[in-house]
């Protein structure tokens, strides 16, 4: 591993940990909120812009993600990208801490297995970015596709049960948040090779737009599901959303061709198994079934 790789890896690290502060003071307010009578809706959204709390939970997010960017800076987006992962680990204790309830056995089981399954895809990510320049209607087609899929996932969400739709909408989140990371490599590469305005300025609008989806889509996860299936799922996505940018847009690659991609699908595999191990084990949110049913006849 190179002094850039080394350099990017150190700095990941501390985005991990930022990130996780991040999503534990924010599941925190969001229940907080939910537990009131503005559990939904704008009324929800301006509850959470009340609490100081969770302003230093956008705060730390904001932080972690200036980090990330100047990783990224140092490093390819499968290197940097799966090292996120760890934020997962760490804001378990964190959530646990600052709500006084013990993690289940099988919360820790199914947070390490999906570590592990991402963890794996860093050993087979190759450490210094691509020399392949990303062409403009793969650019273009790449936001595109980040941008119809989410809006057709989110649409769809408003119908399904609270922990569906948590799920639902925290792979939007980590859609978004992963196209972002990707997006930020291509923008650097654009600038440096001097390409169109109008191209920039695309990646750079969709940089500030998804971010926003992002963090909005999570909040309402974090209400219906939990830090447990709205991080996880969120993460997961997130990674899976940069590493295919990095590999379609910019040309990044597995080390050892076909069975490097062959032992990736089996850590992506494994990966899931713990998502759904995680999903399944968390605390449900006690406000889910108010928020989740509809009202009776006559009320």
């Amino acid at each position: 591993m190179t002094s850039s790789s080394t350099i990017a890896v150190a700095l990941a690290c501390c985005s991990a940990f930022a990130y996780a502060l991040s999503a534990a003071l924010q599941r925190r307010e969001t229940g907080r909120s939910a537990d009131g009578p503005d559990h939904s809706g704008v009324p929800f959204f301006g509850s959470l812009l009340r609490r100081p709390w969770w302003w230093g939970g956008i705060a730390a997010m904001v932080v972690g993600a200036v980090i990330h960017v100047v990783a990224l800076s140092f490093g390819s987006i499968t290197l940097v990208q799966p090292i996120g992962v760890s934020a997962l680990i760490l804001a378990l204790p964190l959530d646990a801490w600052l709500e006084r309830r013990r993690i289940q056995r099988r919360e820790w089981v199914g947070a390490i297995v999906l570590v592990a399954g991402l963890a794996g895809l860093v050993g087979l990510a190759e450490h210094q970015p691509s020399l392949d320049r990303p062409e403009t209607g793969i650019v273009l087609g790449a936001i595109g596709v980040v941008l119809v899929t989410a809006a057709l996932v989110t649409a769809a969400s408003g119908r399904a049960p609270a922990v569906p739709r948590a799920v639902m909408r925290a792979a939007v989140s980590g859609l978004c948040a992963g196209a972002t990371s990707g997006l930020v490599r291509t923008g650097f590469l654009l600038v440096e090779d001097g390409r169109s305005p109008w191209l920039i300025a695309a990646v750079v609008a969709a940089v500030v737009v998804l971010p926003v989806a992002s963090v909005l889509l999570l909040q309402t996860a974090y209400r219906d599901g939990g830090l447990d299936t709205g991080l996880s799922t969120q993460i997961t996505l997130d990674q899976a959303a940069a590493m295919a940018i990095g590999i379609v847009v910019l040309g990044e690659r597995f080390a050892m061709g076909l069975q490097g991609a062959t032992l990736a699908a089996v850590s992506a595999a494994v990966a899931v198994v713990g998502l759904v191990t995680l999903i399944r084990s968390g605390p449900t949110p006690a406000h889910v079934e108010p928020v989740a049913t509809a009202p009776a006849p006559g009320r």
